[in-house]
């Protein structure tokens, strides 16, 4: 197991739970540095063992430690950084939300190219690549891949109050994630600026809940009329409750929003954009409402907010998508068969 300094503890350290081993690395971004570690370090670990199979948390995790030891290599392209810069480039905008000029534009299309010459290199070293949907590895084209989608596991109580909830009776909105991340910042700059102010129009009484650690410019809006910022909380299960629609409003990403598996998993109708959603098996108007409009995002929201025999469809059959392909168990099979294939 690797970590990074600065990273939440893990019950004991080291070792803990299953890991035999623990290396503190400095930097996750400092391959040079990271990879000499390794390569003193793993020798001493591994010996001359070989593995059946050597697993890569991320493709940045291969350029670190890629070849340094013996079995059938798998990487977790997930990350796709590219994606995520070229959706900054449609809207003219850098990570950190500044207009682009046109240098910079120039300089964000290398970083483009740099990253997607990268996916082609690791494909080229690896025995397999996993992506969380069809649709990125689809984009990608590799032969070497597969798909093991994201899963959400479920708190044991969340089916009773999912049988217990009361749809098109409230007002509370609720958008979760890490809102440091600048895409997350975005969608709530985004929805409270553009899209809330009409929901209000309709629906008065309607207030936004943004729950997960917040940036300064997330924190700021907890000003505006109908907005509390809660930040980092324990677990999710009361906001999921107090839910009476869950939003994801993201106008850049890439892989998919495990915050949708959530609300899947927790009986909350789901509103998203097209980016929000991709890469879901969820089909619009059946498991969740898709709308990239500002004008109808708000109308659907709002909608949802009143319209009970609506939201209960939704959100019935978006708990059948995800008890049908997204937990835990799904998501297991699928290893076991990517691990039986490339083994045998």
């Amino acid at each position: 197991m690797f970590r990074f300094n600065g990273a939440p503890p893990v019950e004991t350290d080291p070792p803990v739970g299953p890991f035999r081993k623990v290396l503190s690395l400095e930097d996750t971004y400092d391959t040079p540095r990271n990879r000499a570690l390794l390569t003193e370090a793993l020798p001493q670990w591994a010996g001359d063992e070989s593995y059946d199979v050597v697993w890569y948390d991320r493709e940045r995790l291969w350029h670190i430690a890629g070849g340094l030891t013996h079995g059938k290599a798998v990487v977790d392209v997930d990350d796709l950084e590219d994606v995520i810069l070229e959706r900054w480039l449609r809207l003219g905008e850098s990570p950190n939300r500044s207009k682009l000029d046109t240098a910079e534009i120039e300089a964000q299309q290398s970083e483009i190219n740099r990253l997607r010459a990268a996916h082609a290199e690791v494909a080229a070293a690896a025995d397999m690549l996993v992506f969380t949907s069809e649709l990125d590895a689809a984009k990608f084209a590799f032969d070497n891949s597969t798909v093991v989608p994201n899963t959400y596991l479920r708190d044991e109580g969340a089916g009773q109050e999912r049988r217990n909830r009361t749809y098109g009776e409230g007002d509370t909105i609720l958008f979760q994630g890490w809102h440091e991340w600048p895409p997350n910042e975005d969608a709530a700059i985004w929805f409270v600026r553009d899209i809330l102010p009409r929901v209000r129009d309709r629906c008065p009484r309607a207030r936004l809940l943004l729950v997960g650690k917040p940036s300064q410019a997330v924190r700021d809006l907890g000003s505006t009329p109908g907005v509390e910022v809660v930040g980092e909380v324990p677990r999710m299960g009361p906001y999921l409750d107090r839910a009476h629609v869950m939003i994801a409003p993201l106008r850049v990403g890439g892989g998919t929003r495990i915050k949708i598996l959530e609300g899947f998993a927790s009986g909350v109708p789901v509103i998203s954009t097209s980016v929000g959603c991709e890469g879901l098996r969820a089909e619009n108007g059946v498991h969740l409402r898709i709308e990239d409009d500002v004008e109808e995002f708000a109308h659907a929201v709002a909608q949802l907010l009143v319209d009970g025999n609506q939201s209960r469809s939704l959100a019935e059959h978006a708990t059948c998508l995800y008890e049908e392909r997204y937990t835990p168990h799904a998501a297991n099979e699928a290893v076991r068969q990517l691990i039986e294939r490339i083994t045998t």
